[in-house]
Formats: C-alpha cells, structure tokens, sequence
C-alpha cells in the first residue's frame, strides 16, 4: 500500500467517524470497504480476474451469510436493503467498464450484463439449495468448502492448474501459467473470518447476525491488507460507536506511528536484508547474519506498521480492533514471543485448533509430554501452511512447534531447580537465545526451497563457501 493510499484509507476513516446517523454509517462504511478492497486488488496476467476475485469473495460473504439464516429466504428479505447496496456496490465497479473513472480497478472490468447474469444466477442458486439443507448440514458444508478453497490457493500446483484453466477459459496461452496469478487480496484473513462465524454457529456460540453487520466485518478496509483478525461479536458491539476526542487524538498517533515503522524503518532495514536474490551472492559469513538480522526486522516493523495504521484507522471510526503485536522481539522465551506476535492469528489457531485438541487429549489416557507436543506441533504447522502449502512453511511451523514443547519442557524442569545465576544474566541469555532462534526460523520462512535455505544456514556457520 502506497503512502497516497494510507492517506485516502485514513480520510475515508475520519469521514466514517463524522457521520452520526447509524444508518448512513454502516451504509458509508459497507461501500468504503467494498470499493476499497476492489481499488487494493493488484492486477493479475488473467483477463479481468483483478475483478473477479474480489467479487468471489463478496460472494462467499453473502453465501455463508445465507446459509447462517434459519430460513434463508425471509432472511434475503429482512435484509434487502443491505444486500442491495452490496450488489449494487458490485454492478457499479463493474459500469466503470464504460465510466472509465480512474483507479477503482487496476484493469478495466468485464462486461456489466455478464456480472449483473452471474449475480442473479448465483443468488437464486444460492437460496434455493441452502434453503433445501439443515443448518447444520450447510454450515457443514461451507466449512469444507472454505477449506478447500484455502488449500487450493496456498498450494503452488494447484494454483497453477488453476490459472490455466483461467487462461485457457479467457482464451489466453496456458503455457505461461504461475501461482502468482491468483494473487487474491486478503483472502486469508477473509476465509478465516468466515470460518470463525461458522464454526461459532455451529458450536451455538454466536447466534445469527443480519447483512448489514457481516460484510462490514468481513471486507473492513483498514484490515484488508494484513489484519488483524477481530472477532465478529466484539467487532459488531462497536459499530455504532462514535469516536471521541481521544480516539482522534490516539488513532491519528497510531497512524503516524506505522508510517514511521514501514516506510522508514521496515524500508531501510529492506535495504539490507536477506532476500532469495541476494543470498547466493553473499560470501561472507559475518554479513549473511547481518542481512538475516535486517530482514528479522524489516518483516517486524512492515507488519506491525501496517497493523499500527490499521488499528489507528478503525479508532478514527471509534472502532477499537485487537492487538496483534506486543514487542514480541524483546521477550525472553519462545512462548512468550507467540503471546506478542500476530496475536489475533494465534488466539484464532488457539480457539480451533490448540485448546479442542488439548481438551481431547487430556480426556484420554495420553502421556503428559505427548498431551503438550501434539497440540503445539499442530498448532505450528498449521500456522505454517497458512502462509503456504511448502515444505520451507512446513519446516517452519514444525520448527516453532519443537521450539515451544522444549521451551514448555525447561520450565517445567527449572521450576523445581532453582539457580544462583543472577536475573538480570539470565534475562539476557534468554534473550540471546530466543531472538536468535526466531530469526534463524526466518530463513526457513523466506527461502524458496529446502536446498536453498540449507544452503543459507551453512554458509551462515561459514560452511560451503
């Protein structure tokens, strides 16, 4: 996101906060968000598909919307009006095919008659099969659904055949096909939302929730690009809240505070940095650390700063969103980093993934260390196929995972042992050994292949060269 970008998403956000009237409100921020998320959506070797994919995900908002509705019918027509902003949101995107105004997208969209089919096909679809399911035969089912589209998308191979499909659909040579093709704005954070409305209506943990609440909390224009993942009651309970003085006064400061860290920090330390390109061509030992050091923190301060100028966006709307970072770079063990680094992703892989199988395992006759490895260890990997379906991302999980069961193992050893080393030493060689151990993880999560990330860990121990 460019810094003219941040600033328009910013005065949008003031204008948000402005208005007083509930309705207006929500109507402003529901177009603000659907109109951004189309504007942020970068363009793609496939015809149109800058357009379509957004629209995808607006589609799958509105189908797992519909499919969270006891009657899904008379749900479709207590929220008319809500779901007439969001077609029209669509349809008005896809005029600009003949407006020619500048920006909304990075290509020209497709033709309006061929959405306007498509959105009235898959509605009436849409309604007429959930409506024919059980409830919890359709949450059931989108889950699964949400699944395998996510598994699609983050595995390379499978996004490769996809884009020749595509291309080979819009009459374009398959041949030069890449995974990059499908590069989908968000849609990480959009699928894991869902999931998280449907999982929680399935375990009757949320009760249903109208249109109006739902899009807004799905496509929220400061979080596009990189969360955090807020929950769906919390979020809902603040949008009617009006923004005060003092959510001004923090919400500008958290603004200028994430300018400061991308586009000044995060960049400078990017000129350093270890990257696939140049790590081939680094000889030296002694600057291969420097440059895993300066990428270390250019990842950091890019996506704490990022989460900085979202947070302080949505508090200009009076809106407060979840924490994601806790200086997690100056804590003293491995457990302790994962409580302060991308909270809100943690927490989400916590409440489904970490704590259910816990709660099983101790319900059998399971060994204690085994209770404690296979959660972390799933947990871990988990969170690592969620930046991508590779073995690097894999080893990457498994390496956190082992890291945190014998980061668990040691407290649980020395608690019974007291030492004579002073706090203040062993603070520092905690330290030490938890920040180096992070940013050694990292080589695993930049480098594109196992080989080439070995290849980086023996010449960082002045191996191979």
């Amino acid at each position: 996101m460019s810094i003219t970008q941040i600033l328009l998403l910013v005065f949008i956000a003031i204008l948000c906060g402005v208005v007083r009237h509930p309705r207006y409100r929500n109507t402003l921020l529901t177009l603000s968000s659907l109109l951004f998320y189309y504007h942020l959506q970068p363009a793609t070797p496939i015809r149109s598909l800058d357009f379509w994919l957004p629209t995808f995900a607006i589609l799958l908002g509105l189908l797992v919307w519909i499919a969270i509705q006891s009657n899904p019918r008379r749900g479709l027509q207590e929220n008319f009006s809500a779901l007439l902003i969001v077609l029209l949101s669509v349809i008005a995107i896809s005029a600009n095919r003949y407006l020619v105004m500048c920006c909304l997208t990075a290509t020209r969209p497709p033709q309006l008659g061929t959405v306007v089919l498509f959105l009235i096909v898959f509605l009436t679809l849409s309604t007429l099969i959930l409506s024919r399911l059980a409830l919890r035969i359709r949450l059931t089912a989108l889950i699964l659904i949400l699944v395998v589209i996510f598994i699609s998308l983050k595995t390379p191979e499978i996004s490769i055949l996809m884009s020749k499909f595509l291309r080979t659909l819009q009459a374009q040579d398959p041949r030069f096909s890449a995974a990059d093709d499908l590069a989908w704005l968000g849609i990480s954070y959009i699928l894991f939302r869902l999931l998280h409305i449907l999982l929680d209506i399935r375990a009757g943990r949320l009760q249903g929730a109208n249109l109006a609440e739902i899009i807004p909390y799905l496509f929220f224009f400061p979080t596009l690009l990189a969360g955090p993942i807020a929950r769906f009651p919390q979020f809902r309970e603040q949008l009617n809240a009006y923004p005060q003085t003092q959510d001004f006064i923090e919400g500008m400061r958290r603004v200028f505070v994430g300018l400061f860290r991308k586009f000044v920090l995060a960049d400078s330390f990017a000129l350093l940095a270890l990257s696939p390109q140049n790590a081939s061509q680094i000889l030296s030992p002694t600057y291969l650390w420097i440059a895993l050091f300066a990428y270390s923190l250019r990842i950091y301060f890019d996506f704490s700063g990022y989460t900085d100028i979202a947070i302080g966006s949505a508090r200009l709307m009076g809106i407060r969103l979840p924490e994601n970072f806790n200086a997690p770079y100056l804590k003293t063990s491995l457990i302790h980093f994962w409580n302060s680094w991308h909270i809100t992703l943690a927490d989400w892989f916590r409440a489904y993934v970490f704590n259910p199988l816990t709660r099983k395992l101790r319900s059998s006759p399971t060994p204690e260390w085994l209770t404690i490895l296979l959660p972390q260890l799933t947990t871990m990997l988990l969170i690592g196929l969620w930046h991508g379906i590779t073995s690097n991302f894999l080893v990457w999980g498994a390496w956190h995972g082992m890291g945190l069961f014998i980061n668990n193992r040691w407290n649980a050893w020395t608690r019974t042992r007291p030492t004579k080393i002073p706090l203040p030493i062993r603070n520092a060689l905690a330290w030490t050994l938890t920040f180096g151990y992070v940013t050694l993880g990292w080589v695993w999560f930049l480098m594109p292949t196992f080989g080439s990330s070995l290849a980086v860990f023996q010449k960082l121990f002045g191996y191979g060269l």
